[in-house]
């Protein structure tokens, strides 16, 4: 199996960070230090992008060093063991989808949605000195789920504080496939990065805003004097004082990088109080060093070469962005806003020999690259606007125009006299035989049964009921599952259907009947049962 062909089988991860400057190691442990883990296992699809765009919704009145933030994030992210020819690693706003998909979607959400938000309410409330009153902040959860939705990502690897806007990624998603009838945007799962307690050299949270972080990429010497001058929460204010390790800031140091030999000697030597706290903080500094040193080395190197780092993270946009327009397409296409004439021509007036052939699907290859379920609904959507002839998809009347067949909630399509049609397509191209379809052993009116050959044309038979309704009430009655096997075949020249062969218990043997096929030659492309 070549590379390409098994990262198509492998589930898609998608994650990102902003870009605010070097990281430290509480964005390594928290994040990094974990997509890495997924990039090397070969169990997943992996997409991380740099989300700039993102950076604007704090820091739009001062956007001067957003460019050089994403340069020092993908560094640190290299150095760190992200490697592009295992990942997609990318920038936000090269991929002017992500911009795209955002505005379509926010046609469709709810204000209340953006509004319930956690983050939403606890950032105003925090971040001081910045005018956040904005469009641009209220809707960045929704900025998030076109984000991840762009790519159809089936993981996203988040932390505890957000879950909330994985759900809400899933809830525009569930509202864009059951308003449009159309299951473009998988529903995404968390998958939770396992993120230890690591606070900063002060012992509150570690952040940039309260200058108490540790680099990820800074030298060993700088990052071991911080260490060594850490406070240990008020711990052991007399040497021979007991201490508790789970209490203080060194001890979560020890927790994320020493060995388990070293935190056991720690643990005993703080609670007995018979190792000194600079010498715990030592080893600390040694266990981080081991992390890190090649970190910095490897920084130091890509550091030399900028611009062979940043025509990497081009063409790695490049190839986001063919991911994202294939998804792009199939969007655009169910909201009518795709980038060819397509059906419209046909209300022009223009006779056939003026139009290119509308059975013909070789130009829609981004389906090919779909889930089965997908491509099933594109080219049902793609049969009800490009084949249907223009008499039958809509009637006009008294100046007003509407549709003589259209999608109900529950069934696929239903007509103006209530018949109910089963447009299906059940498997992607001729099969040995014939091809297969699997049939609800419901009532309908209509079938219309859609197939295409080796050359992508589509072939459409509209069977009324009663060409079928006899066979298929035998079919019913002796199959014990809730679908019906029915194969159209072509033989001479002619088109036909037939049911699976039905089985009856003759003593202890099964016996199969054959089922005399029906010639349905005169229905391919015929609608007049859809009047």
């Amino acid at each position: 199996m070549s590379d390409q062909t098994q990262a198509k089988s492998l589930p898609r991860v998608l994650s990102g960070m902003r870009p605010t400057g070097k990281l430290h190691l509480g964005n390594y442990m928290g994040a990094l230090a974990n997509w890495v883990k997924l990039q090397d296992s070969n169990q997943y699809e992996c997409y991380f992008f740099i989300a700039d765009l993102h950076a604007l919704t704090t820091d739009y009145a001062d956007p001067s060093r957003i460019k050089l933030n994403t340069l020092d994030v993908a560094l640190d992210w290299l150095a760190a063991g992200l490697d592009p020819e295992k990942s997609t690693v990318f920038i936000q706003s090269h991929v002017p989808q992500h911009a795209e998909l955002h505005l379509l979607f926010s046609m469709i959400t709810p204000l209340g949605w953006l509004e319930r938000v956690p983050t939403y309410k606890e950032q105003l409330e925090n971040i001081k000195g910045k005018d956040l009153t904005t469009y641009g902040f209220l809707g960045y959860p929704l900025l998030q789920a076109a984000d991840i939705l762009l790519y159809q990502a089936q993981f996203v690897p988040v932390g505890q504080d957000q879950i909330a806007h994985v759900e809400l990624t899933r809830e525009v998603a569930r509202r864009f496939n059951s308003m449009y009838k159309t299951p473009v945007f998988p529903e995404p799962d968390v998958l939770l990065t396992p993120s230890p307690k690591l606070t900063g050299t002060d012992g509150r949270k570690m952040s940039k805003s309260y200058g108490n972080t540790i680099g990820l990429s800074e030298s060993p010497q700088i990052a071991g004097k911080k260490i060594l001058e850490m406070s240990t929460g008020g711990q052991r204010i007399r040497q021979d004082d007991p201490g508790d390790p789970d209490l203080c800031p060194v001890g979560d140091l020890h927790k994320a990088f020493s060995t388990s030999e070293i935190q056991a000697e720690t643990q005993h030597g703080c609670r007995t109080a018979t190792l000194r706290c600079e010498f715990c903080k030592l080893k600390a500094a040694n266990s981080v060093r081991d992390v890190t040193w090649p970190i910095y080395l490897k920084r130091q190197e890509l550091e030399s070469r900028i611009d062979d780092t940043w025509e990497m993270l081009r063409a790695q946009s490049a190839k986001a962005a063919e991911r994202a327009e294939q998804t792009m397409q199939s969007v655009r296409s169910i909201l009518d806003l795709s980038r060819d004439l397509g059906a419209v021509r046909r209300y022009f007036g223009l006779a056939d020999g003026d139009r290119r052939d509308p059975r013909d699907l070789s130009t829609n290859k981004n389906w090919w690259n779909l889930p089965s379920d997908q491509q099933e609904k594109l080219i049902q959507e793609y049969w009800s606007k490009n084949v249907l002839p223009r008499d039958i998809h809509l009637t006009r009347e008294a100046n007003r125009v509407f549709p003589t067949i259209r999608r109900e909630l529950e069934e696929p399509f239903i007509t103006t006299k209530k018949k109910r049609v089963l447009a299906t397509i059940q498997t992607a191209v001729r099969e040995p035989g014939g091809w297969h379809f699997r049939i609800p052993s419901k009532t309908y009116e209509v079938w219309v049964l859609l197939c295409w050959d080796e050359k992508y044309r589509l072939n459409d038979f509209v069977i009324p009921q009663k060409f079928y309704a006899q066979q298929f009430a035998q079919a019913k009655k002796a199959s014990k599952d809730s679908d019906i096997h029915v194969l159209i075949w072509k033989l001479n020249g002619r088109w036909n259907l037939s049911f699976a062969p039905l089985q009856r218990q003759v003593g202890n043997a099964n016996v199969s009947d054959a089922v005399d096929p029906i010639d349905i030659t005169e229905l391919l492309g015929k609608y007049d049962s859809l009047q």
